[in-house]
């Protein structure tokens, strides 16, 4: 006979077995018929204490909270310290190379308080100097404090990154190819694709095919690659950002920046490879042709660069970018509607 006695865990019953009566021996157990087992309730149910009284507390960390790692290196390397704040407007920006940089970020330094000479680089008076509108130049306390405050506004502005892309190789491997001053941004991708450790002014001057930049890009991992041509999410940088907006349509910024900070605010020049209002150029070999056989690259539409196999993947790597990109282009539209 195999007994199964019924215990008892807090509210639930589960059977247990008693083999005291089973003769083991050698031999193996036979199987066990419905008719030779007893079923005995318990005599003495097994109570389990009740749920603590106190709320479970995190075992980790032991310490003062802290932050992920990753999160305090995106603050302190580029491009997110590269990021512009001004406390006493509550107003922060994350510039994106190719994407109305310049312009925007003397905007921002001019409502820092920040006055530039004629002539004066932008660029370079923010990375070398201490101006305090960098988040290289704030504590991470200050940068917590303003992602947390609900009164801050923190922006981005993106771009098509098909469109972004085209215009960077127009600008550095065509148009200024030939200048000493863009060599260290093209550098890495002149020497993969001439095969050399130091490639000379000839091979500059030569240049790259659009397909070429592409399927270098396309062999690399993002985090690796130029600022210029780097998918726009790495400029992120775990910020809460509150607005974003298209760079080719940017009226809704200035409106914004009038309601944020209480006065007009004028939009400086946005220098654009293409423009919205200039008829474009369609040629179907500019993909696969050397920049001194380009004519006028400016003029040529995106479609000129971007075959059919091309364009798929490189939609696919900047996938984080389109999809963006047309989350920002979907609420304009449902913005003019409405």
């Amino acid at each position: 006979m195999v007994k199964v006695i019924l215990g008892r865990l807090r509210d639930s019953v589960f059977p247990t077995l008693s083999v005291s009566d089973v003769d083991t021996g050698d031999t193996l157990i036979p199987p066990i018929k419905a008719a030779a087992i007893e079923i005995v309730p318990p005599e003495d149910p097994i109570e389990m204490p009740g749920p603590p009284a106190e709320p479970f507390k995190a075992r980790f960390p032991k310490s003062s909270p802290s932050a992920p790692p990753f999160i305090s290196q995106s603050l302190r390397w580029s491009p997110t310290a590269q990021a512009m704040i001004v406390d006493q407007l509550k107003l922060m920006y994350l510039p994106i190379a190719k994407n109305a940089c310049s312009s925007t970020k003397r905007l921002v330094a001019n409502l820092g308080g920040l006055t530039l000479e004629p002539g004066q680089d932008i660029h370079f008076t923010l990375d070398k100097q201490n101006t305090g509108l960098q988040f290289k130049d704030r504590t991470e306390a200050d940068l917590r404090a303003a992602f947390a405050s609900p009164d801050w506004m923190r922006f981005m502005i993106f771009r098509d990154p098909m469109d972004r892309l085209v215009s960077a190789y127009v600008e550095k491997f065509v148009n200024n190819r030939k200048n000493p001053e863009q060599w260290a941004t093209c550098r890495e991708v002149i020497k993969t694709v001439f095969g050399t450790a130091d490639p000379t002014p000839e091979d500059f001057a030569h240049g790259i095919t659009f397909r070429e930049f592409s399927e270098f890009i396309l062999s690399r991992n993002p985090k690796d690659l130029n600022s210029h041509w780097q998918p726009q999410t790495f400029y992120m940088g775990h910020v809460p950002l509150t607005h974003m907006y298209d760079v080719k349509a940017l009226d809704q910024l200035s409106v914004d920046l009038k309601d944020h900070v209480g006065t007009d605010i004028d939009l400086p020049h946005i220098n654009m490879s293409r423009s919205t209002d200039r008829k474009l150029t369609y040629l179907k070999t500019a993909v696969d042709l050397l920049p001194e056989d380009l004519p006028n690259a400016h003029s040529l539409s995106i479609e000129s660069f971007l075959d059919e196999s091309l364009h798929a993947r490189l939609s696919e790597y900047y996938a984080a970018d389109l999809s963006i990109y047309r989350q920002i282009r979907k609420t304009q539209v449902q913005d003019a509607i409405s």
